[in-house]
């Protein structure tokens, strides 16, 4: 008898400890989450009807603001885009998208992640509810991410995924990204959703888009099954980032563009430059590709003419210290991250205006990017939103405006909307702006006198990976510019006269760079750092 009890205790000791079964999904749902990105201060409401069995999804991101909708079958095969342009709904078929391989843009994107090869970690409680969650990592070229899941205990409902890891735009920087899960059908859909809209019965035939992607390609933030016996990096490399190809040849030829970027990023580390690379997602692109896939259309400074106007030419020219840093006096606001929008130029005309308020004020009052974003479509110089622009253009377009306002009243979202300006509201408006000449002293007094500048530099492979030490590369173009920082400070690395160099806040997060800086080199105009320099002069009001 005290076998049987004995036995029948050590049984039920080992089935309450067993784990529970790991949930699964079909390829059809409905579902509705905030996906929140922590370090941008984004939270975006998504509402995805996903149906893998017609390959079709809908992805409608804040309530409507953007739209995709992926209808890959016989009768209808195409991507529609609904966006905000010029301030009203635009709808385009089959749009470029510059942020995904042509190979892949066929591809729909599942929300909800395979499990089958996870751990079951424990149970926690998110957002009030009892919770079992899974877990998974994955290190490859020393990189690590990590991976969580969690289902409701009892009805194993989608609670939230949560992932850090390298980001899923430029592989450049560690991010984190949170799926919060509200409502979930599974087996079902709305069929309304796959319904052609009427603004995309006459799609627009002018394609606005050269940078940007307003939907996440969320199966990015999925783990991708290590292929354990792989025998080459490459196979690695595919197995880590789900690359499929076509073909033999495709596979071939790939494959040898991955040893050449694998063979130059080892040869960069050996001879110890001063700053490091790394291997990521982009590997198997050749850098012509990268640049058509990922950067912005090249601005030529040298035939720029509006870089002849509005020149500020210093009254004094002042003894200059061998290091300056506006962020010691408060100029500076801290680093923010455009996320998926190409919204780089609105970063850098809001640092400078930030900086401007701050000497005219006395005090520091962040602006609103969103405004930029959203309000340049009646500018004299039209801008594109999330698709890019020239800092100049926005500057004159904020002075016929009438004024920007703050972040807090004008959050950002990260997608283009409607303009939503409100004149009571205006923080500061602009009374002027000036461009500066490319010589380096000038510079150097323009920002010494007059505060941090608005510039435009030539992104080249290495500095997508830039993860800090001194930056110089000698590919960079001086005159072909693609992005648009904010130039704070400037000195000599370590103390040392032989790298002088500019300081540079970008908008990629902190997790990019060092904490979000770069020290670029200024000698002879590297990457062209003072090939387009402007700043503006805010009304004294």
């Amino acid at each position: 008898m005290k076998q049987l009890i004995l036995f029948a205790l050590v049984f039920a000791s080992l089935v309450l400890s067993a784990d529970p079964p790991k949930p699964t999904y079909s390829n059809k749902y409905h579902t509705e989450f905030i996906f929140s990105l922590p370090y941008a201060g984004l939270n975006e409401p998504y509402v995805v009807d996903f149906d893998e069995t017609k390959s079709r999804e809908n992805i409608n991101i804040y309530n409507g603001l953007v739209r995709n909708l992926y209808l890959y079958d016989a009768t209808n095969d195409a991507r529609y885009e609904i966006i905000i342009t010029q301030d009203k709904q635009s709808c385009f078929k089959n749009p470029v998208d510059h942020l995904t391989p042509p190979k892949e843009a066929k591809s729909l994107t599942p929300v909800i992640p395979d499990l089958t090869d996870w751990t079951y970690t424990g149970a926690k409680v998110r957002r009030g509810i009892q919770c079992n969650y899974w877990s998974y990592q994955d290190t490859q070229y020393n990189t690590t991410s990590y991976y969580e899941f969690y289902a409701e205990v009892n009805s194993n409902q989608p609670v939230q995924y949560w992932m850090t890891g390298v980001d899923v735009v430029f592989g450049s920087h560690y991010d984190e990204y949170i799926l919060d899960y509200y409502v979930f059908q599974d087996k079902t859909v709305d069929e309304s959703a796959f319904v052609v809209p009427d603004v995309c019965k006459k799609p627009e035939t002018e394609i606005p888009h050269v940078f940007g992607r307003n939907v996440v390609q969320f199966k990015n933030l999925f783990p991708k099954s290590i292929n354990k016996k792989a025998n080459s990096r490459f196979d690695r490399f595919m197995s880590q980032f789900g690359k499929k190809y076509d073909s033999r040849e495709e596979y071939l030829s790939r494959k040898n563009i991955f040893e050449n970027n694998m063979k130059k990023i080892e040869e960069h580390n050996s001879q110890n430059k001063g700053y490091s690379m790394k291997m990521n997602k982009y590997a198997d692109l050749s850098f012509d590709e990268f640049r058509s896939l990922y950067l912005l259309p090249t601005i030529d400074a040298e035939k720029h003419e509006q870089l002849s106007q509005n020149l500020w030419e210093p009254e004094t020219l002042y003894s200059l210290p061998e290091t300056f840093d506006w962020r010691k006096y408060g100029a500076v606001s801290p680093i923010k991250d455009q996320a998926t929008c190409g919204s780089c130029y609105a970063f850098s005309v809001i640092g400078a205006l930030e900086g401007q308020h701050f000497l005219s004020h006395g005090k520091l009052l962040e602006f609103s990017e969103q405004n930029v974003i959203d309000c340049m479509w009646n500018a004299p110089h039209k801008s594109w939103g999330c698709d890019g622009s020239e800092q100049w253009k926005v500057f004159d377009g904020l002075m016929n405006l009438g004024g920007i306002m703050s972040e807090e009243d004008y959050p950002y979202l990260g997608v283009t909307g409607y303009c939503g300006f409100d004149k009571t509201k205006k923080a500061a408006t602009i009374h002027s702006y000036y461009n500066v000449s490319n010589d380096e002293q000038i510079v150097m007094q323009a920002l010494y006198q007059m505060g941090p500048l608005a510039v435009s530099y030539d992104v080249v492979s290495s500095n997508v990976y830039y993860s800090g030490g001194y930056y110089e590369d000698d590919t960079c173009s001086k005159t072909s510019l693609n992005h648009a920082v904010l130039m704070v400070g400037w000195g000599n690395y370590q103390g040392d006269p032989t790298k002088p160099y500019w300081l540079i806040k970008n908008s990629w997060s902190t997790h990019w760079g060092d904490e979000g800086y770069m020290y670029i080199s200024r000698k002879n105009n590297d990457c062209g750092f003072t090939s387009q320099v402007t700043y503006p002069i805010l009304n004294r009001d």
